[in-house]
């Protein structure tokens, strides 16, 4: 920069802004008013100091050749910002005059720019100079002609105390140079000398002798500092620029030059410039204003502007000056590659703003040297990429839409084994602040505020903070948080795998697809058994259907999709036999025959055959194999080579681009370990009337949880209970006739495996429906049963929505004690209560309930209604007999002895086995028998075991008899016997039975009498009873007492005689009083009552508190003292 003195413009200016300066004119003023008195004015002298300074200034913006500003060479003006402001507007109205401005592009032949012959570095000083302390600054570049410093001062001028005249004022002051660190040497006296009541500037060029190692300036004040407030005279070292004296051309370097009326500012303004960078290389065919691609490009390149950063990138690996030129040719690099990826950055998208914008640009501006690897991964970043060195060359990668380039299976993969990792969940983020820098703001950093709500929803708040470098493009800005949020997401699994020389096929970057059976949950992939380009034969189990897409790796590394259009399966049995099966939709499982294959037909040929072994993979709508992208393939021993590589999800560049949903394809039949829940649970209501009853109907919806087959749902109404909904497949549910209240719903998911998601929640949300609850039943009449109680209710009339009524009962009548006894569907109005014992009180209760759980009022409100069981000993003496006659140990006691015919002394033993596919039976009979003329005596004994598919019996029999007169005569014969049997028996329904009987009979005259004892246990349909049965005319227990003998307790002739009994609690229908009747404290005239046969009844109150007598005809009252009160009847 250079100050100079001089008016005008630079010679060679290409662009001068405004005309000349205005200067300032003397102003003469006369006073006026009231006469002094004949005294004088003061006078000031006009200013004699004045001074025109123009900031010179060189700015090296950038390595040559650039295209230069952004508005061309007709809004050069527009394009140069002083201190933050352009010095033209987009009118091309001037916020500046006196700007003059010429620029170079940087060529190699360019001229020098005119006005500027020499190369100058100006630096703001702003010290005041005092006569106290000089200003010393030193300078060791040896190359500098000249120093040029510029002084000033504020105002200079001096008031006469006397008269009031301003006048001018002197200040000396003198350069000093010292070289080599010699002494100072005056080489420049001089003086401000005049009036000024400006700022006043002037600079002095001080040429430099040679020297070996610098210079030291000094500037000192020989006029002493005044003192007096009458003198302005502060001095001001404003700045000094470094001269070398040269008239340069700055080859390969493009500079601007710009000339400034300095009066126009407090320091050296600071300078920016709008400008389209450097001219690199780009295709031939490629035109970067209108971002297009003609034809087939066939390797050439052109210069051309552009922000493109494939090509930057290009150009900063290629170029020999500031990039890696030197060490790596341009022919080692992956030129086709970057032209993939420059066409894809060139993509309009929409901005966000309702227009379109290119996907990736790059504006930067590299000012200092930097790490090459580092920078090249930062400029690679611009395009979502990589680069890497490989194989002699460099490449660029990029991740964008593309097709796998081969297919990896259990079949060509060491062992067969992948081996998975997963994301940590701290790298899983849902919020990201990207930095960008906006040049509608000079290009200060911007920060963009992206989020993933489906992120936010599951993992919470996870923030990361990235730089988008290059990035001038809000959209952009955006875009890039959006696909770094995602992948966060999306692509949290990563594989690694060894292989051998199929590895020759990917590289960094490749897209391959993983068919893993294991993850799959069935096999989708293997090797080809053998193949035409149109059939292909493989021996697996599959499912397959027409439509399914059938990959191959061919012979030539390519691998080739195609779609099948039938399926037959075909092999032989066991027995040799050959059969085929042919369909639209084939299983084929043949595992474990021999020679079964699966013929598939595509409906495209292969572009080659496919040989034998060549790997195929097997992909549907329902399942397809997992897609990577790979990161590493790194070299082991021999010809082994272990790939990694990280989880590409497809769907993601147009969610990011263009917002459309993503779809996640399934890559395992296989239900998740962890269920994921629900999203979105919402609650809504419509009105609906029925039958002239209004209602309103609650839905409840939310979003599909990802393999979920089935909901489950409950809500709640006002913090009351949870109410469980059926399971359902669907993703909403509907509840009639819902109460008005604050609903809240809940549903979680589950999979194939019957694993349940965590609960998802709606918020709370407030409903309108029917505001009054159920009602109560109109009655409750409970019915005595033998050993239980009978109950019906009345139901209310009209349209309802009763789900079901409520019992409860209690032995107490307060509702606090009382139990349910159970729910009953609405319309039931009835039930009994089994079980109970005879005379047993309880009281009940009943509640209706609608179908959203709201329950109505208690009936009744208070005390429970009473219900009693039967207590009538005759109903329940026949209930009694009739359930005893119906047993089979009943029927065993009550059945007479069946008489064994003897027809001879003898002793005999019959034994008998018989077994059918159906039934095993064993049986051993001993019969010892005696017989005189027509009497005989007989004892027998019978065994019998037998066994079918439904039963088991184990039986004996044992028999005592007598019997006297003739056979002929059976009517009159003469017969006892005794029997003893006892039984066990087990079914396979789960029936079982246990009993012992004994039986004695005697027959005479035609007449039987029975005495019998029978003890059995038995469990017929569920229901366990044990009994012991007595059959006799008389029934006593004896008591012996010493030498006598007492009956305490007899039943003769259907009447029980006891002597004494102690009852806890009985039921009397009908009792006779012998004598009297009494309570155990009864005290005569003091405590308890007695009621005798006679009629007389006393009853005494508790600790003597008066009497009560009855007798025939008279009733008295006597108090606590015996006093006669009351006294009612015969006198």
């Amino acid at each position: 920069m250079q100050f100079n003195r001089a008016s005008g413009a630079p010679s060679g200016a290409l662009f001068v802004s405004g005309g000349s300066r205005r200067r300032g004119r003397p102003v003469v003023g006369h006073g006026g008013g009231k006469s002094g008195g004949g005294g004088r004015s003061p006078k000031e002298a006009p200013d004699s100091l004045h001074s025109t300074a123009y900031a010179r200034i060189i700015d090296l913006v950038s390595e040559g050749e650039i295209f230069g500003p952004t508005h061309g060479l007709g809004g050069a003006l527009r394009d140069v910002y002083l201190d933050g402001t352009p010095v033209a507007n987009e009118d091309g109205s001037l916020n500046f005059q006196n700007v003059a401005i010429d620029f170079r592009t940087g060529t190699q032949t360019q001229d020098p720019l005119p006005g500027f012959p020499a190369s100058e570095v100006t630096t703001a000083a702003n010290v005041e100079l005092t006569a106290a302390l000089p200003w010393v600054r030193s300078f060791s570049d040896t190359q500098l002609s000249a120093i040029r410093i510029t002084l000033a001062v504020n105002g200079l001028s001096q008031a006469n105390t006397s008269n009031g005249d301003i006048t001018g004022y002197r200040v000396e002051y003198r350069i000093e140079v010292s070289t080599d660190g010699g002494v100072y040497q005056t080489a420049l006296t001089s003086a401000f000398d005049g009036k000024t009541t400006q700022r006043y500037a002037r600079s002095h060029r001080i040429d430099l002798p040679a020297a070996r190692s610098g210079w030291s300036v000094r500037v000192v004040r020989i006029t002493a500092n005044a003192s007096s407030s009458t003198v302005s005279d502060r001095t001001f070292v404003e700045a000094y620029t470094e001269v070398i004296d040269a008239k340069l051309r700055y080859p390969m370097s493009a500079v601007f030059g710009i000339k400034v009326d300095a009066s126009q500012f407090q320091n050296v303004p600071v300078r920016a410039y709008d400008l389209k960078g450097r001219i690199i290389r780009v295709p031939s065919n490629y035109d970067p204003e209108s971002r297009a691609y003609s034809g087939t490009w066939d390797g050439t390149f052109k210069l051309a502007w552009t922000d493109n950063p494939a090509w930057i990138f290009f150009d900063l690996v290629s170029n020999d000056r500031y990039g890696l030129g030197e060490r790596i040719p341009a022919g080692w690099l992956d030129k086709w590659g970057l032209y993939q990826i420059a066409r894809y950055c060139d993509e309009l998208v929409p901005d966000g703003f309702g227009g379109q914008e290119p996907r990736f640009t790059c504006n930067v501006y590299l000012q200092t040297a930097a790490d090459a690897y580092r920078l090249l991964q930062d400029l690679a970043s611009v395009f979502r990429g990589m680069s890497y060195w490989a194989s002699g060359s460099v490449f660029a990668v990029a991740d964008m839409p593309g097709d796998p380039v081969y297919t990896f299976t259990s079949a060509n993969v060491i062992e067969g084994r992948f081996h998975y990792a997963g994301s940590a969940l701290n790298t899983r983020y849902t919020v990201a602040l990207v930095s960008w820098n906006d040049l509608s703001d000079m290009g200060r950093q911007k920060v963009e505020y992206v989020e993933d709500r489906s992120g936010l929803v599951r993992y919470g708040l996870r923030q990361i903070e990235v730089s988008a470098f290059g990035c001038t493009s809000r959209g952009q800005a955006n875009r890039v948080g959006k696909w770094l949020l995602l992948t966060s997401r999306m692509e949290t699994r990563s594989v690694s795998f060894s292989v051998g020389l199929d590895s020759c096929r990917v590289h960094p970057g490749s897209i391959i697809r993983v068919a893993d059976q294991h993850l799959a949950g069935r096999r989708i992939g293997g090797r080809i058994h053998a193949a035409t380009r149109t059939v292909i034969t493989v021996d697996a189990a599959l499912g397959v259907r027409p439509g399914d897409r059938l990959t191959v790796n061919l012979p030539s590394g390519v691998s080739e999709t195609r779609i099948i259009s039938t399926a037959v399966g075909q092999g032989l049995t066991a027995d040799m036999t050959t059969f085929t099966v042919d369909s639209t939709e084939l299983t084929a499982d043949m595992v474990g025959l021999p020679g079964t294959v699966l013929i598939l037909t595509v409906t495209a040929p292969y572009s080659e055959v496919p040989e034998a072994e060549c790997v195929w993979t097997l992909e549907s709508e329902t399942l397809s194999a997992q897609r990577f992208r790979v990161l590493k393939v790194k070299r082991k021993e021999g010809l082994v080579a272990e790939i990694s590589a990280i989880q590409h999800e497809p769907g993601k560049f147009d969610n990011v681009d263009f917002g459309t949903r993503l779809e996640p394809v399934p890559i395992t039949v296989i239900p998740p370990g962890v269920q994921p829940p629900p999203t979105e649970v919402a609650i809504t209501s419509y009105p609906v009337i029925s039958q002239g009853f209004a209602s309103h109907t609650a839905v409840f919806s939310w979003k599909r949880a990802e393999s979920a087959v089935a909901y489950e749902v409950q809500w709640r109404r006002d913090n009351s209970e949870w109410v469980n909904m059926p399971r359902t497949g669907s993703t909403s549910v509907e509840v009639p006739n819902v109460y008005a209240g604050a609903f809240l719903c809940r549903v979680r998911a589950l999979n194939a495996l019957d694993i349940a998601s965590v609960w998802a929640s709606s918020t709370l949300t407030q409903l309108d429906g029917i505001l009054a609850p159920p009602p109560t039943v109109t009655s409750l009449v409970p019915t005595a049963l033998v050993f239980a109680i009978r109950l019906k209710w009345g139901l209310p009339a009209g349209p309802s929505i009763l789900e079901r009524t409520e019992i409860w009962y209690s032995a107490s009548p307060a509702f606090e004690s009382a139990q349910k006894l159970g729910d009953y569907a609405f319309p039931q109005d009835s039930t009994t209560l089994m079980g109970l014992s005879a005379g047993a009180r309880l009281y009940f209760w009943a509640i209706l309930r609608d179908r959203n759980g709201v329950a109505g009022p208690r009936y009744p409100a208070g005390n429970g209604v009473l219900g009693q069981a039967s207590s009538d000993a005759g109903e329940i003496l026949e209930y009694l007999t009739d359930k005893i006659t119906q047993t089979q140990l009943a029927r065993d006691v009550l059945a007479p002895i069946e008489r064994i015919p003897v027809l001879e002394t003898r002793i005999a033993q019959e034994e008998t086995t018989r077994q059918s596919q159906n039934e095993a039976m064993a049986q051993t009979i001993s019969t010892v028998s005696a017989k005189v003329n027509e009497n005989t005596g007989l004892i027998q004994q019978e065994s019998l075991t037998r066994a079918n598919e439904n039963e088991a019996m184990g039986r004996r029999v044992t028999d005592v008899q007598a019997t006297a007169g003739a056979a002929s005569q059976k009517a009159d014969q003469a017969f006892a016997g005794v029997q003893e049997t006892s039984q066990a028996i087990a079914k396979t329904n789960g029936d079982l039975s246990a009993m012992w009987t004994i039986k004695a009979q005697t027959t005479a005259g035609g007449r039987s009498y029975m005495a019998g004892i029978g003890v059995g246990v038995s469990n017929t349909g569920g229901i366990r009873e044990s009994q012991v049965l007595v059959m006799a005319d008389r029934f006593a227990v004896l008591h012996p007492n010493g030498s006598s003998v007492t009956s305490p307790f007899v039943i003769q002739g259907g009447q029980v005689f006891m002597s004494q009994a102690l009852i806890g609690t009985g039921w009397i229908t009908n009792a006779m009083i012998g004598s009297y009747i009494q309570s155990d404290n009864y005290v005569p005239g003091v405590s308890g009552w007695r009621i005798d046969k006679a009629g007389n009844f006393e009853m005494n109150g508790s600790n003597g508190a008066g009497r009560l007598l009855i007798s025939p005809g008279l009733m008295r009252v006597f108090d606590a003292n015996g006093v006669l009160r009351v006294r009612v009847g015969n006198w």
